[in-house]
């Protein structure tokens, strides 16, 4: 076993895990130019076992593309079951494996598209996996350490008044407000 199918072997493990008695599926999107740059890239989607609970897309694979590159994994939640979700973790982690294009914690990605049709927001905050915690958001050694982070649909308004603001007073407001993150056409806050 090479030392990258043992990671992304440890890095299924672990979602598998975290979601234990969820349906977990492949969900990959291997359209486009993905594989060229990220040639491990997976996406799985995970049932809600509960009405009104999140289907969630989580990639694996986005981190595994040496140490010069952050190890990264991202995740989405959506109140529908959609490839589109697919899509987009395989657009965002396009773009983060370049270099000049590092997604971390507070970074704001224009994805060009409303997240899921008919919805006016058409950005992407990465955000700490609030909804999941530390649990999720850290992988095992065997994993390569790899964090995970949530893609959170924001609004251009949000996306301008974070990098007008800060992170932690969006955040502050989200929760102020008590903002449904799986409405994909919640009115912006900022």
């Amino acid at each position: 076993m090479t030392e990258d199918s043992g990671r992304l072997s440890a890095l299924e493990r672990h979602v598998r895990r975290f979601w234990d008695g969820h349906i977990v599926e492949s969900a990959s999107w291997v359209r486009g130019p993905i594989l060229d740059r990220v040639p491990h890239f997976a996406t799985y989607q995970i049932y809600p076992q509960h009405a009104g609970e999140a289907w969630v897309y989580v990639t694996v694979g986005s981190s595994v593309r040496g140490p010069k590159l952050g190890r990264i994994e991202f995740f989405m939640m959506s109140p529908v079951k959609s490839e589109i979700h697919s899509e987009t973790l395989a657009m965002v982690s396009h773009y983060h494996s370049f270099e000049a294009h590092q997604l971390n914690v507070g970074s704001v990605v224009n994805i060009g598209r409303p997240w899921m049709p008919d919805s006016r927001m058409d950005h992407l905050l990465a955000c700490l996996p609030y909804p999941y915690g530390p649990e999720l958001e850290w992988s095992p050694k065997e994993a390569g350490g790899a964090r995970f982070l949530w893609l959170l649909p924001i609004h251009k308004s949000e996306a301008d008044f974070i990098k007008r603001e800060t992170l932690d007073e969006f955040e502050s407001m989200m929760d102020a407000e008590g903002v449904n993150v799986l409405d994909p056409n919640r009115d912006p806050i900022t």
